[in-house]
């Protein structure tokens, strides 16, 4: 008996609606499809058979992916995820089904997923499931991916001990995935779900360090932003009595414990809690950390704190009230190159403005499983744009960007109403409007630049 062939599909949202393929074959009704295909050989896992052929049929990356179906065929067997959309260039395709006209059309359509039923898409069970699960889906995903929704920040909770010399208590990280080998406060953790501040702050100390503490108050709130990333409440306590000796409890997570002089605190210090130990030193009962306009060098140090492996560079180039896209017969696309040799070189790839302005940032998964940090950067483009219209980079490439069989993708501009209705991903199309529409965050006088 054969074994039989497994195969992965993606319900690939983008925005409100999914991607989907109308596929037009002689002597065929037209039917409708999800991105996706067979597994190899060669591929590690389910996923990256999923985001191969992401890449192969859209040359789209995307975001995290949920595992949310399995569907058993007589001889297939069919995992079916459920993915957002963060960038796609039709000129990645390499896909031998798109190069070959015998093959018949593969029309990229984005439907809303309450409608699927009224296709005649591949198979009945998924468009069903795909249709039952219009209004849970995109929230089972947000709660997965910790995708932005209704506005939920996490909550931190730091302890600031002191010495009799005034000295505060810090750790140095390791193997947590986030600013490992830099100092952070010691303890110091996340509000879980019932309980109050006090008993968070009170069960960090016994965690982390085997200390009770009591008559704790709130001395400092934050309101912190990452650089490019999400943002957090930050509550810093004091205490007014401690008991037992602070020990390093969590030598998995904490390399070592060091009391420091807050005048003098170690230059690996977390940024956000060297704010908060300067505020609480200050007597400030509230400030916002990490909302002014980024600069390169800040965007790519948290990038790093944070472990992405790869980053890469979007421009919303402008010129007359208009944005320069890619063009090709179905897409529009921000110019985009990986960023192999930091943040300000890549702008430099994609325009040689000098006035790159930081506009948002999103997350995606590499077509090989590296997670990565995609910047989108606004910049004046002169008439003609003749760097652009040369270069016309794509992601994973610096050479011109090709669609389909050799066609080449065009440069042209885009108004505020067109991108509105345009045809470029939703991710991109949110940050093109905001960024037309004055909605940038207040920053330094030249905010993006390196100083």
């Amino acid at each position: 008996m054969r074994p039989p062939r497994h195969s992965v599909r993606a319900i690939l949202y983008d925005g409100d609606e999914i991607v989907l393929f109308k596929r037009i074959r002689p002597g065929r009704e037209p039917y409708w499809i999800t991105p996706g295909g067979g597994v190899e050989p060669t591929d590690a896992t389910l996923e990256a058979t999923l985001r191969r052929e992401l890449d192969e049929e859209l040359g789209a990356t995307a975001g995290p992916a949920l595992r949310v179906l399995t569907i058993v065929e007589q001889d297939r067997l069919t995992t079916v995820y459920v993915c957002r959309l963060v960038h796609m260039d039709l000129s990645r395709r390499s896909g031998p089904e798109f190069l070959d006209p015998e093959n018949g059309i593969h029309e990229i359509v984005r439907v809303r997923p309450e409608k699927v039923r009224e296709l005649n898409l591949i198979s009945p069970e998924l468009a069903d499931f795909i249709a039952d699960g219009a209004a849970t889906l995109p929230a089972l995903l947000a709660a997965a991916t910790d995708a932005p929704g209704r506005y939920r920040p996490i909550v931190d909770v730091h302890l600031l001990l002191f010495d009799d010399e005034g000295r505060v208590l810090l750790g140095r990280r390791q193997n947590t995935g986030y600013a490992d080998g830099e100092w952070q406060i010691m303890p110091s953790g996340h509000l879980e779900e019932g309980e109050s501040i006090i008993d968070a702050t009170a069960r960090e100390a016994r965690e982390e360090l085997g200390i009770d503490v009591s008559g704790l108050t709130v001395a400092h709130v934050t309101h912190h932003r990452n650089p490019g990333g999400t943002a957090r409440v930050g509550m810093f306590l004091v205490a007014r009595t401690t008991s037992g000796t602070p020990v390093n409890a969590e030598p998995h997570k904490c390399a070592e414990l060091a009391w420091f002089p807050v005048d003098d605190l170690p230059d690996r210090t977390v940024p956000y809690a060297r704010a908060g130990i300067e505020a609480v030193r200050d007597e400030l009962g509230f400030s916002l950390h990490g909302w002014d306009l980024p600069t390169m060098a800040l965007l790519e140090a948290e990038a790093v704190r944070a472990g992405f492996e790869e980053l890469s560079v979007s421009l919303i180039g402008h010129h007359d009230g208009g944005v320069l896209v890619l063009s090709d017969e179905e897409t529009d696309r921000l110019p985009s190159t990986v960023a192999r040799h930091g943040l300000q070189a890549a702008v430099r790839v994609l325009t040689d403005s000098d006035q790159a302005r930081f506009v948002g940032a999103d997350d995606y998964i590499s077509v090989d499983g590296r997670r990565g940090r995609r910047f989108v950067f606004a910049a004046p483009l002169p008439a003609g744009t003749p760097a652009l219209g040369s270069t016309a980079v794509s992601r994973e490439s610096t050479a011109p960007s090709e669609v389909g069989a050799g066609r080449p993708a065009r440069v042209r501009r885009l108004s505020a109403e067109a991108v509105d209705a345009g045809r470029m991903p939703h991710a991109e199309r949110v940050l093109v409007a905001q960024w037309l529409r004055g909605e940038r965050r207040p920053g330094t006088d030249r905010p993006g630049e390196d100083g």
